[in-house]
């Protein structure tokens, strides 16, 4: 089914990255945690909401602080990053270079290499957002223990978000497998995580554009809406649904292509 081998050997060309980007992201959330206080947060969403960046809620302004802030933009901006660079890394780029040719002159199967990167690239996602989330727990118990948090809700949104970037990253290993050369697999696997987060960025900062958000996944990762209490199980099972899609499809795709070897 996969190679430990090879596993082991991805995580070592990829664990410095995933590391990298996890503490920044970890960071950026404790930070967030720690500075917040909810006069600040009202002047603030009274001096910048019509801009639609910030969004306050009076039943619960630090989880609305957050949703519109850590889990729109920098807790979904660092993670895409990570996505890209290994996905196109993990395929695509080894063919380009021709180290896959290495790789498959000995007795590995293809169907063996791809599902073990795959693997690794679902198995890096789930840490990178375990630890995170430990962060998040830790910087809200250490600096927010005065106010009372919907922990629940706080889930939800790293649940939430972690689907976006399982359904993102599903993109970006499928362009890795589709494509032979490096920079074609990041037009399509870098483009689109990019185009979707800016057209929904655009969405919300005014009503003249909010129909930019049809034509962007990061659509249906909506903190505003889990915040609110709405049903989100449609959101969230569409989002798994791509990432489960999109991967299966690289499976057949790089085990049915033509490879340079």
């Amino acid at each position: 089914m996969f190679s430990k081998a090879i596993f082991k050997q991805t995580i070592k060309a990829n664990i410095q990255m995933l590391v990298i980007i996890t503490l920044a992201t970890s960071i950026m959330l404790v930070a967030m945690v720690a500075v917040f206080d909810p006069s600040t947060i009202k002047s603030l969403g009274n001096t910048l909401g019509s801009t639609g960046l910030v969004h306050t809620s009076s039943n619960d302004p630090f989880l609305s602080m957050i949703g519109s802030t850590f889990f729109s933009i920098q807790g979904t901006l660092l993670p895409v990053i990570y996505v890209v660079l290994t996905a196109n890394g993990l395929i695509a780029s080894q063919v380009d270079k021709g180290s896959m040719a290495y790789l498959l002159s000995t007795p590995t199967k293809r169907s063996t290499v791809i599902r073990t990167q795959a693997l690794y690239m679902i198995t890096s996602l789930i840490f990178m957002f375990g630890i995170v989330t430990l962060a998040g727990v830790f910087a809200i118990n250490r600096f927010q223990s005065g106010i009372d948090i919907d922990m629940g809700t706080f889930y939800e949104l790293m649940l939430g978000l972690f689907l976006l970037m399982f359904g993102t990253s599903g993109i970006s290993f499928f362009a890795s497998s589709l494509f032979n050369l490096s920079k074609n697999s990041l037009i399509l696997g870098a483009g689109l995580p990019v185009a979707f987060f800016l057209l929904h960025l655009m969405s919300t900062m005014s009503s003249s554009l909010e129909n930019l958000k049809y034509f962007s996944l990061n659509t249906l990762f909506d903190a505003t809406s889990i915040i609110n209490g709405d049903n989100i199980m449609l959101d969230f099972t569409a989002l798994a649904a791509v990432g489960i899609v999109l991967y299966l499809a690289s499976l057949v795709v790089f085990d049915r292509k033509d490879l340079p070897l």
